[in-house]
This record gives C-alpha cells, structure tokens and sequence, in this order.
C-alpha cells in the first residue's frame, strides 16, 4: 500500500496500476456503466433498464425500496436482528438466485485480473488494489470520462476509480456474506474471504482519506494506518467470519460514531 502521501510503493509499476484499472473498470461496465459498455444486459447487473429488465441489484440493495435482505443485514450489523434471519431472506428464491449470478460474476472478473486467491502475492496483491480505489489515488478512467457527456449525472465520477457511495462498501460485503451463506465454503471461498478483506480495509480506508462517513477513531492518514490496515487485511483474507465482523462493527460505527 502507499504512504500515506500516495505513490506507487516498491513493486507497483504502471502496468500494474493499469491492470488495477482494468480490474475496478471492467466491474463498473456491468454495473453502473452498463449501458455503455454491455448494453446487451439490459442493466441486468445494476438496477435494470426501466422497462424489461428489473436487475438483480433491485433485488438486493436499496433504491426504490428497501429488500427484506438489506433490511435483515442492516439489522445483524447494527446487533438489532439475528444471522439466522439474515440467512431465510438470503434463501429466498429469487434472492439466493440474485447472489448467486452477482457472486459469479465477481468471481469471473476477479480471476481474470488477480489469479489465484489462495496464492500470498495475490492477496497481497489485491489489497493494494482495494486500498487504491479505496483512496481514490489509481490513474484518473481517461477513456470512460470521455465517453460520459457533460449532462450525464455519472459525469463527475466517471473520470475517478473509485468508490462514491459510502453505503456500497456494506452492499458489497452483503452480497459475500450470501453467497458464502448459499454456497457454503465451496471453491470460491479463498476468493470471498479475500474480496471480504478488501472491504474491511477498504471501507475505513476510504472514510479515513476521503471524509466520506465516521470509522475507527485510531485510523489516520498516515504511514502507521497503512501498515497497520495491510497486517489486517493479510489476517482477514485467512478469517472470513473476522472480516465480517469487522464490517458490522463498522456499519455501527457509521450509523453511531465509536463507542
């Protein structure tokens, strides 16, 4: 990870960072920029296209309402409902069939671009990735922004690999947890506990450099906060139950401040 000023650290070249790119821009071409770049999805992977297709987020993530699965997550986080009823709404039909095509996708995409989870380098690796998009200090989506006019609300944050709504780093970890939860440790396991610890760092990596929302009141934006949030991720990538408990008490910490 960078010091706390940013810069590439010892290892990361600029074709790295163009592969960090690549990985950050091809998960937003099927989801937010869909349109552009897959419009054959209909916005299958966002929140649909307004007309036939309803898109799995909706299914998932709050928009024109709240899913009985957000609400039961938001509700284990905050101490306020159980695991277990997290786990029936995750069950429910076309919920766990939502997770499960979302999760695969994530899957495909990671693969393509990191490689093997379970290989030291490569989680490594990732969290870089993660801490970078996390602080918004990758190399400006050039191409995207070009594309974006000037009229299109996503106009201020196409040229930016990086992550604006503060909530999705939550809806992120909601959609691991399910998929883990459905899938019970299957293959995939090494890559979602990893993509887990990515959001357990990144989250309070993001609210710490960026100001988006309260975190840890120990974190700063300094050279020990890196150190110490690259120990952790390396930790969580081994303890997917640990990442996940850090991200609910995270989610508290931005909805209450630190006890």
């Amino acid at each position: 990870m960078p010091a706390s000023g940013g810069g590439a650290p010892s290892g990361v070249t600029e074709a790295v960072e163009r592969r960090y790119c690549a990985y950050f821009h091809e998960l937003d071409s099927w989801t937010e920029y869909w349109d552009i770049y897959h419009p054959e999805t209909h916005g299958r992977f966002y929140f649909g296209d307004g007309t036939t297709e309803p898109g799995l987020l909706t299914l998932l993530l709050p928009r024109s309402r709240r899913p009985l699965v957000f609400t039961a997550w938001v509700r284990m986080a905050l101490c306020q409902g159980s695991p277990e009823a997290f786990a029936a709404a995750v069950r429910e039909a076309p919920t766990a069939e939502a997770v499960t095509e979302v999760d695969a996708l994530l899957g495909r995409v990671f693969h393509r671009h990191f490689g093997d989870p379970v290989d030291p380098a490569v989680r490594e690796d990732y969290l870089e990735a993660m801490f970078r998009f996390a602080t918004n200090t990758l190399p400006p989506a050039i191409e995207r922004d070009a594309r974006i006019p000037d009229n299109d609300p996503r106009k201020p944050t196409a040229g930016h690999h990086a992550l604006e709504g503060d909530l999705m780093w939550f809806a992120w970890s909601l959609v691991l947890e399910a998929a883990e939860m459905l899938a019970d440790q299957n293959s995939q396991h090494a890559r979602r506990a990893l993509m887990l610890a990515g959001v357990a760092t990144g989250c309070p990596a993001d609210f710490t450099w960026r100001g988006h929302r309260r975190t840890r009141a120990h974190y700063a934006r300094n050279d020990a906060t890196v150190r110490l949030l690259r120990e952790k991720g390396l930790l969580w990538a081994n303890d997917f139950a640990a990442s996940a408990e850090e991200i609910h008490a995270l989610y508290r910490i931005r909805e209450w401040g630190e006890a």
